[in-house]
């Protein structure tokens, strides 16, 4: 039985994006991570643009003031959405009790995050379910790591936060709101109330710990996604998702699509297809093997080899044998030049990498890459790095191994990045410097050297 709306179709929805993405180091520090570009196009964007196609009229964006214009402005061209502003900072469940304030009906609503992308098919089955309700995808990572749920018999039957053991099975990736679920979340303790013993909580309000309390009163029906879901926690997350993703449209792509001003080279080799926006080229002795998206005024040229799909902004421009490696997404206003290596992961825009410079991993806006910059993708032992989030411990299922370098960044000539290292936003590493650690933000880091000179002549050979 359906029990939405008059017409079978939920009208409303909100979006809540006022989280300060404190697990995201070291792209939290000028941006909020739902305006982070996955595979060219802007988080926040995917679900908000896969419920307007389904529908949905009225969408409330909840944000707080330090990003709030940018948020405004990547959403500026999308009708009916409406922003408001959470400065609490007392959790999720706070924020969606503010942005149920501004909706006109809360007899029927769904609720995304800001930071996850959602299969469209996925959201329709949401939609169309029957309230109250919870979308849910199989755990990949350790339930340590996530707020999630179990379920039975098609309905929630626990909910817990970073539980050990296997208890826990799924985590949420979107909800299905009536009247009687929101009260409970209006009632949100401010401390989480199912947590394995000896395990310290913050204090804060989280839609989950609501739901936890309604569960004795209320059937909440499970809806398991079928398609991909991202949640981006942590860096890796997003060089999981932008790969995925990058893969994804570009696998989409049958034929090639030239916009007005186009133009590829007869001297290119192209075992796939392309699509170029407005006045973009391909130019001489370019190879692509794979499909490859690429935006307005953007010039390949001269021997830019790409090894896969890869997704390319705006004026940009890669030329004198780069090397792009598979499901790599390019920002836009970024110089890949002479000889420069991708190896995998994303770039942000106005980045330059050139002079035999060689990458794996993210790299935050307007960073410029010194000559022959690299990083390491193996380590010694064949082993995957530990990383510290937030003083805690962890290894990640993919892209361990990346150098994740913050926005506003520089580096030195020869300067070497270890797999795994974090580079904060605002920071210089110095010509021949070798990072093994992760650096703070706004950080100067460079070499100490002692110089020995000692006398040398023909004297020394004998004559």
């Amino acid at each position: 039985m359906n029990e939405t709306g008059g017409d079978g179709m939920v009208k409303s929805a909100i979006i809540l994006a006022a989280g300060k993405g404190s697990k995201m180091f070291p792209f939290n520090a000028v941006r909020s991570k739902t305006t982070i570009k996955i595979a060219g196009k802007s988080l926040i964007r995917y679900n908000i643009e896969s419920i307007v196609a389904m529908g949905i009229k009225e969408i409330i964006v909840v944000i707080n003031e330090e990003h709030q214009r940018e948020i405004e402005n990547l959403l500026s061209d999308i009708e009916n959405v409406k922003f408001v502003s959470d400065q609490s900072n007392l959790g999720s469940a706070e924020s969606l009790v503010k942005g149920a304030e501004k909706l006109s009906d809360t007899k029927d609503f769904i609720v995304l995050y800001g930071d996850t992308i959602v299969e469209q098919k996925d959201l329709e089955n949401l939609v169309n379910s029957i309230k109250p309700a919870v979308l849910l995808k199989n755990l990949e990572e350790s339930s340590r790591n996530w707020i999630g749920a179990s379920i039975e018999n098609g309905f929630v039957q626990s909910i817990g936060a970073h539980y050990r053991g296997n208890s826990i099975t799924h985590q949420f990736a979107g909800f299905h709101f009536d009247d009687t679920l929101l009260d409970y979340v209006k009632r949100t303790p401010d401390y989480f109330p199912d947590v394995k013993v000896g395990v310290g909580v913050p204090k804060e309000r989280y839609i989950e710990a609501g739901l936890l309390k309604s569960l004795d009163k209320v059937k909440l029906k499970a809806i398991e996604c079928s398609g991909y879901f991202f949640d981006i926690d942590k860096p890796w997350h997003m060089l999981e998702a932008n790969r995925y993703m990058v893969d994804h449209f570009c696998h989409a792509l049958q034929e090639n699509q030239l916009a007005e001003g186009a133009t590829i080279s007869a001297n290119a080799t192209i075992h796939g297809h392309v699509k170029l926006g407005k006045n973009s080229s391909i130019g001489d002795r370019v190879v692509i093997h794979g499909n490859l998206i690429v935006g307005d005024n953007t010039i390949i040229d001269n021997g830019a080899i790409f090894n896969g799909n890869a997704v390319i902004g705006d004026h940009t421009k890669i030329s004198n044998y780069c090397i792009i490696y598979d499901g790599v997404s390019i920002g836009s206003n970024c110089i890949f030049d002479h000889c420069a290596e991708f190896l995998g992961g994303m770039v942000m825009d106005k980045v330059y990498l050139y002079h035999y410079g060689e990458f794996y991993g993210a790299i935050g806006s307007h960073t410029d890459i010194g000559a022959a910059t690299v990083c390491g993708t193996l380590r010694f032992d064949d082993g995957e790095t530990e990383h510290v989030v937030n003083g805690r411990k962890e290894v990640p299922l993919h892209f361990s191994n990346a150098a994740y370098l913050g926005d506003y960044c520089r580096t030195g000539v020869n300067t070497i990045i270890m797999p795994g290292c974090k580079i904060g936003a605002y920071s210089v590493l110095g010509a021949g410097a070798i990072i093994d650690k992760d650096i703070e933000k706004n950080s100067l880091v460079f070499v100490k050297q002692d110089l020995i000179i000692k006398k040398w002549s023909e004297n020394k050979y004998g004559w």
